[in-house]
């Protein structure tokens, strides 16, 4: 019986002068809502040499397959007993915010490949939110420095949207207090004190009111024309990794705004110019970052040195512009899996008997700083939930280590 979904253009075995012959080896999406990958397909792959497999749904997976894959933000249960013959892969794109297991070592080391933020991922997406090299450099939403001027008695020089309050970097304690030296217009559910002047998207169903939810058009054209009428956006992370740069930098790059930025600490290797960005971390108290914002607001040229690839369409980052033309897969998500696919499906074709594993490297994520104080809060929540996490790792160990070898998937859920 062929173990595949009967809308595969090719079957999997085939019986020749009666033995089976395994003609392609099958990956499994082992994550159950990716409803955005499409499964149940041959894929052909030649990144250094031509190789096929089949990538299917776990209800459709082979009794004996090659790969299991798993989407970080979905995962939930785990095929047991461990086979140490079956690549397990990861693709995670967030923060480990939202899967707290991942600050542990001992949670990546259950995969063998992985496709993350990381520059030292096996797939690696550090420019994952950058939409292109042509978004850095277009004027379509850049307001030139003249007109900023004009409109500052109407517009604060200081945006700030975020409507996730609830965040490990603390990130409304610093705005609160960088508040009280500097006009802040914050839009959004956080420290909210002026409403969008935009269309609305939807009506509320429980206010009954109309709104526009930027969460959900992070880069609608309203939108980004209105951010870019501010000299300088808040982008300050809710997590902090090496090399995990969100849409909250980019964005700002794009619309021709100064970020003023917290989180990856090794932002500055993806900055268009030496000055792209103003760094939090270079001031010791948000009364000392505030002088610097005045400081600009009355000196353009000053200003216009952290705008250079707007007002001379300059990227002088080689790194940068090396690291986006060589993985140009980073930009779009299907892009990603049709890659990370690919590698594990040539790992596959190697038959390699040690198989790799992921190790911190991959996914360098430490225990989250307050960007107001720059110290751990011990007495945080994030804490609590940090210890949680260690203990469901801990739990899928001790069933991966049972003597138990049904097939079954785990009772330990990461959901």
């Amino acid at each position: 019986m062929n173990p595949f979904n009967n809308n595969l253009v090719d079957v999997a075995i085939e019986v020749k002068a009666n033995k089976t012959v395994k003609l392609v080896p099958a990956i499994v999406w082992y994550t159950p809502n990716i409803w955005w990958i499409s499964l149940n397909r041959r894929i052909k792959c030649n990144l250094s040499s031509p190789v096929e497999c089949n990538v299917v749904r776990i209800q459709s997976q082979p009794e004996h397959p090659e790969a299991y894959l798993f989407y970080a933000a979905d995962i939930n249960r785990f095929p047991l007993p461990r086979d140490p013959n079956i690549i397990w892969g990861l693709l995670h794109d967030e923060s480990p915010i939202n899967r707290m297991m991942f600050f542990y070592e001992k949670a990546l080391n259950l995969f063998n490949y992985s496709a993350t933020f990381s520059r030292y991922s096996d797939v690696p997406l550090p420019l994952m939110t950058l939409r292109d090299l042509d978004s850095i450099t277009s004027t379509l939403y850049f307001v030139d420095t003249q007109t900023k001027n004009v409109n500052i008695d109407e517009l604060a020089p200081v945006l700030y949207i975020q409507s996730n309050c609830f965040t490990a970097t603390e990130r409304d304690l610093y705005v609160e207090e960088l508040m009280k030296y500097i006009k802040v217009d914050a839009y959004g559910h956080c420290l909210h004190n002026k409403e969008l002047p935009l269309h609305p998207m939807y009506v509320n169903p429980i206010s009954k009111k109309d709104s526009y939810s930027y969460r959900y058009h992070l880069y609608g054209q309203e939108l980004l024309t209105f951010m870019g009428k501010y000299k300088f956006v808040i982008a300050i992370e809710n997590g902090i990794c090496n090399d995990y740069v969100t849409e909250k930098f980019w964005r700002t790059i794009e619309v021709g705004a100064v970020p003023i930025y917290y989180g990856s600490p090794l932002i500055r290797d993806w900055f268009p110019n030496n000055k792209s960005a103003i760094l939090i971390e270079d001031f010791a108290t948000p009364e000392l970052l505030s002088q610097h914002l005045h400081y600009l607001l009355e000196n353009d040229t000053a200003y216009e040195e952290y705008l250079v690839h707007k007002t001379l369409g300059v990227i002088g980052n080689q790194k940068l512009i090396n690291e986006i033309t060589v993985r140009p897969y980073q930009s779009k998500l299907e892009n990603v899996v049709k890659q990370f696919e690919c590698f594990v499906c040539e790992r596959i074709h190697e038959k390699r008997t040690n198989p790799a594993v992921v190790t911190k490297k991959h996914f360098n994520c430490p225990v989250p700083k307050s960007v107001l104080t720059r110290t751990e809060n011990r007495d945080s929540i994030w804490i609590q939930f940090m210890n949680g996490a260690r203990i469901d790792v801990d739990r899928l160990y001790e069933e991966i280590g049972s003597t138990n070898h049904t097939p079954r998937c785990s009772n330990t859920s990461w959901w």
